[in-house]
């Protein structure tokens, strides 16, 4: 006889998947690449979050530099990803109510790391007018998506296929090491935005060693929307 699984259990696990994460993620995609037609169309985009970089700066060295292809191939390549990502799990349907405590879930864990970020350093923000308001709350949804997609989704788990699969370390000691890793490379990237700064530098690598937590425990989606509502009150607390 099958053991029954609570359901807080079957919450847990099915939160996790990728065919909760593209469901959840989906939508702010799309927000914030038609966030960046409209809000640049008049003038530069100028690249703030360090995982947009790498993927911009690579589309740039191919020769493509318009805007609105660079924003579409990201937006394919995306679904790409996490459609493969649900087409392996093979998951049946979705719970719309898990939607809405995954959302909360986000809020919560995103207000935490808030919390516990501000015991470092508080992140030097001047944001004067309405125009860059709204600007700074477009790219704060890109730094969510892109950044968890590269330095949680791709350098996490590529650096367990290399500890695990190639050196063959036991999973208790290749996860926290892989979380550091890349909560370490986070944090570098940024030092292409901003002058190196101990405090920040430290309270980023914090910041990638919880989302990376996060990541690894609970998730794409999850971790995704964790970042964009510690992001959004980083720039709360700043206007």
């Amino acid at each position: 006889m099958a053991k029954k699984v609570s359901a807080l259990r079957q919450y847990l696990n099915s939160s996790k998947s990728l065919h909760y994460s593209l469901i959840l993620t989906l939508p702010v995609l799309a927000i914030y690449e038609m966030g960046i037609i409209f809000l640049f169309r008049n003038s530069f985009f100028e690249l703030r979050n360090s995982g947009e970089i790498l993927l911009r700066s690579l589309f740039e060295s191919l020769g493509l530099t318009n805007p609105l292809i660079v924003s579409g191939i990201l937006s394919v390549l995306f679904i790409i990803v996490m459609v493969r990502g649900y087409k392996i799990e093979k998951k049946p349907g979705i719970h719309a109510n898990y939607i809405v405590y995954m959302l909360l879930e986000s809020m919560l864990w995103g207000g935490l790391i808030f919390i516990g970020l501000q015991l470092f350093t508080q992140l030097p923000l001047q944001v004067i007018t309405m125009e860059a308001k709204l600007s700074n709350i477009n790219l704060a949804i890109g730094a969510g998506i892109f950044e968890e997609l590269i330095f949680r989704l791709v350098v996490i788990s590529s650096i367990l296929v290399i500890l695990e699969r190639g050196i063959a370390m036991d999973i208790r000691y290749s996860v926290p090491l892989a979380i550091v890793l890349s909560a370490v490379v986070f944090a570098a990237f940024h030092l292409f935005m901003e002058v190196y700064s101990f405090p920040i530098f430290s309270q980023r690598v914090v910041g990638g060693i919880l989302l990376g937590s996060l990541f690894y425990t609970r998730g794409y989606g999850i971790s995704v929307y964790a970042h964009i509502i510690y992001n959004f009150l980083i720039l709360a607390d700043s206007w």
